[in-house]
Order: structure tokens, then C-alpha cells, then sequence
């Protein structure tokens, strides 16, 4: 390599020389080398807290690329720091996918660039393309915003499961009929919504196929994301301490709740620059989340704490939904630790059971997705919920682990730290059966 001289061209062959060396070293493709160079050098260049992190053991590897990568709209070394200074506690106590999309949230408060004009540069890059896989079949790959995205995946599952429910119904029924000459095999969840897509893009409508007798209208089921819009994102206007989070784009129920009242009704304080998210993505452009809450009949507004971003309360006209709004707003998602799955594909579990004397209240209701609701109850698995929304896990071989609520966090201002353990209260623990 001193052979190659230290021009621009020669720098560049030296890079190239070094990441063919890694990648003869690791057994990967030389641009493979150099990404993993690149997010080395950003790494320790940029974000020197985060490499101290993982070489001491508190946060992975996974949990650096996270940081790294949302932090790549972050240009000022002072507003990396601080950003550096918000985001390591919650890698240190998430795990590397919900550490991922937390990061997204809290560096937009430290970009120079907003996400109005990223996400316009973005957009302008929409596409649609095919990559053949051989054996007959391809893929549809298409680029576009995610608030689309997930609502489209979003409508092509909730058809499929309606579909495949119908299928199984079908089958049963031909496996109880001792005529019959033949029994369906219904569709996987995976193929009834690629089948749905297909049919929709070239039929523009879509089917139930051969299990049509008693399915649900699949045309009337509508796309479902939940975006969370602070008000200052929603007015345009200064900081507050109010959100409004809307669970369902297209109808959440009606409400009288206008611009003029929030502004009326906002608790005006230090808070961070507003992000909208959306639940299962991250962070999203106000101008779309504007759109949505225009397009949905009623809000929830969500009070927070603006020292530590802690939510309060929900409020609406509805009280007989209060708890359920006030949950998807502290939750976001399933609270077994690392879970994604979005509150409306999750059901609301008593963390003391009902039948053990447990109340229905915020303090003792979490949002678990399907899978982790089971778990709970039948593998021994363990739980406790304090006043904080803060829960305690235990194995069934007695390790503990504890999952805060991400609105912690989504919530928090600049500057802002999570409560301090001793704040945590438990209330809500379930008995021995």
C-alpha cells in the first residue's frame, strides 16, 4: 500500500485495497469490507461514547449500528453528543431492533435538516421495480412513504385473515361431511396476502376465491396504522406538553376536538422539537402526519409529563375506551421484551388476572401481542407492573428483566432522562395460582 500514492485517486485505492484485505479476511464481498469500515470509522469518530459502550459490555454491536445509522442526519459534534447522551441509556436497556427505532425518534431533535425536507428528497425516489427469483417467480418491490406501506400491509392482512378463517371453516366442513369427495387445503396467512395484492392491482377488488360463502366483505375492511402527533407538529406552533395520537386513519369515532381548542387546552413548556411517529416504523414528516389527522374523525390527546415524558392521561368522550387509548399511547407496542407487534394486533392483559382479584385499570393492563399473552399464562413465565407503566419480567428460571414503556422516551424533552429506579412502585403483581 506505500506503494499507491496519497492523491484523492490513490486514497481511495488504498481504501479499496484494505477492504479487499477484510474481506478475504472475513469471507465477504470487498463492498461489504467497506461498509463495515465506514460504520467502524463513524463509529469511533462520531459517536466515541457508544464504541466505549460496547467495549465495556453494556450495549452490543447491533445496538451501535442503530445509533450510527440514525444518526447520520446529525451533522454539529455538539448536537451528536447530546444526542449520544440521550440515546446510550435506552440502548443499554432495550433491545437492538426497539433501541433502532427509538434512535430514529430522538435524533431528529439534534438534525439540522428537518424531516420535511429529508422525507421530500426521500419521496422523490418512489419507484416500483421486479427482481426475478427464478422457478417461475418474481418480486414486486416498490418504494413509497411508510405511513402507506404499512397501511397496505396492514388492509392485505386483515383480508387475509378473514380469508384463511373462511378457508379453515370450509375445510372442517368438508372433513365433517362423510360425502365429500374432496377437502380444500387452505392458504397460509402469507399466501392469502399475496393473493389479496395480485387481486386487488389487477382485478381492483379483491376476492375470497373458492371460500367466498359466509366471508366478511373484504372491501369494507380499511387500512389501520397509529401515528402519535405532537401539537406543536400538528399546529405548527410552540412546544407542548399535549399529543395527540390518532389510533386508525381512515375512522377513530367521532369528536368535536378542533385546532382552536388545543391550542386553547396546550400546557405550554420547554418540550423538544414535536416528532411524529408511526407505531412499528419511527419517525415520520409532520406534513403527512397533518394529512392523517385531518382524515380522522376524532383524536386522542395524550397528556405527558414534561420533565419525563411519562404519559398522564388520555383523554376523549368516550370513557368506556379511556383505558384502551391510554395504554396504546403508553405502550406503542407488545411490552414483552424486544416485541414490535403494534397494540391493535395485541390484546389488553391483565397483569393480575381478573379472576385473582386484579382490577381493570392502566396499572394493571399492558398490551401483549398473541404469542407473549400465551406465554405468560403457560409457560411460567412472570410479571409485575408498577405505577410507572414500568414492567418486571421473570423466566421461569428466575432471571428478571425490566421493559419501560417507549413513551418514555418518544416523549421525553431534550435533555430530558428517564426516571430514576427508585421512583418505580409496584402495584400490580400476580399471585400464585
Amino acid at each position: 500500500m506505500e506503494r499507491v500514492a496519497a492523491s484523492g485517486a490513490g486514497a481511495e485505492l488504498v481504501h479499496r485495497a484494505a477492504a479487499a484485505e477484510i474481506g478475504f479476511a472475513l469471507g465477504i464481498a470487498d463492498r461489504s469490507a467497506e461498509r463495515l469500515i465506514d460504520r467502524a470509522a463513524r463509529l469511533c469518530n462520531d459517536y466515541p461514547e457508544a464504541h466505549a459502550a460496547l467495549s465495556a459490555g453494556r450495549i452490543g454491536l447491533a445496538h451501535t449500528t442503530g445509533i450510527v445509522e440514525a444518526g447520520a442526519i446529525i451533522d454539529r459534534p455538539e448536537a451528536r453528543a447530546a444526542y449520544a447522551a440521550e440515546v446510550l441509556p435506552v440502548a443499554e436497556s432495550e433491545t437492538p431492533n426497539r433501541a433502532r427505532r427509538l434512535a430514529t425518534i430522538l435524533a431528529e431533535k439534534h438534525a439540522a435538516r428537518t424531516m420535511e425536507k429529508r422525507h421530500a428528497e426521500a419521496r422523490a425516489e418512489r419507484r416500483v421495480w421486479i427482481a426475478e427469483l427464478g422457478d417461475g417467480m418474481a418480486e414486486l418491490r416498490a418504494v413509497m412513504d411508510a405511513v402507506s406501506a404499512f397501511a397496505i400491509h396492514d388492509r392485505l392482512s386483515r383480508q387475509a385473515h378473514v380469508v384463511c378463517a373462511a378457508e379453515r371453516a370450509e375445510r372442517d366442513r368438508a372433513l365433517a361431511d362423510p360425502l365429500s369427495t374432496s377437502v380444500p387445503q387452505p392458504r397460509t396467512v402469507d399466501q392469502a396476502r399475496a393473493d389479496q395484492l395480485v387481486d386487488l392491482l389487477l382485478n381492483g377488488e379483491p376476492s375470497s376465491s373458492w371460500a367466498e360463502r359466509g366471508a366478511v366483505g373484504l372491501g369494507r375492511l380499511d387500512a389501520r396504522v397509529q401515528v402519535t402527533i405532537p401539537v406543536d407538529a400538528l399546529l405548527g406552533a410552540a412546544s407542548s406538553g399535549d399529543t395527540v395520537s390518532s389510533g386508525n386513519t381512515v375512522s377513530s369515532g367521532g369528536s368535536d376536538t378542533r385546532a382552536d381548542a388545543l391550542r386553547a387546552n396546550a400546557s405550554h413548556t420547554a418540550a423538544s422539537r414535536g416528532t411524529a411517529t408511526l407505531a412499528g416504523h419511527g419517525a415520520i414528516d409532520a406534513e403527512t402526519a397533518r394529512i392523517l389527522a385531518q382524515l380522522t374523525a376524532g383524536w386522542d390527546r395524550v397528556r405527558v409529563d414534561a420533565e419525563t415524558g411519562a404519559v398522564l392521561a388520555v383523554d376523549r368522550y368516550r370513557p368506556s375506551e379511556e383505558i384502551r387509548r391510554f395504554l396504546r399511547a403508553r405502550d406503542q407496542h407488545c411490552r414483552y421484551p424486544g416485541c414490535t407487534i403494534v397494540p391493535f394486533r395485541s390484546d389488553a392483559d391483565h397483569t393480575v388476572d381478573a379472576a385473582q382479584g386484579g382490577e381493570t385499570s392502566s396499572r394493571n393492563l399492558s398490551f401483549l401481542c398473541k404469542r407473549h399473552h400465551t406465554m405468560k399464562h403457560r409457560t411460567g413465565i412472570g410479571m409485575r407492573q408498577d405505577a410507572e407503566g414500568v414492567i418486571e419480567w421473570t423466566s421461569a428460571l428466575g432471571r428478571r428483566l425490566k421493559d419501560r414503556p417507549v413513551s418514555r422516551v418518544m416523549f421525553a424533552p431534550a435533555g430530558g432522562t428517564l426516571a430514576s429506579e427508585s421512583s418505580e412502585r409496584p402495584v400490580a403483581e400476580p399471585r400464585a395460582a
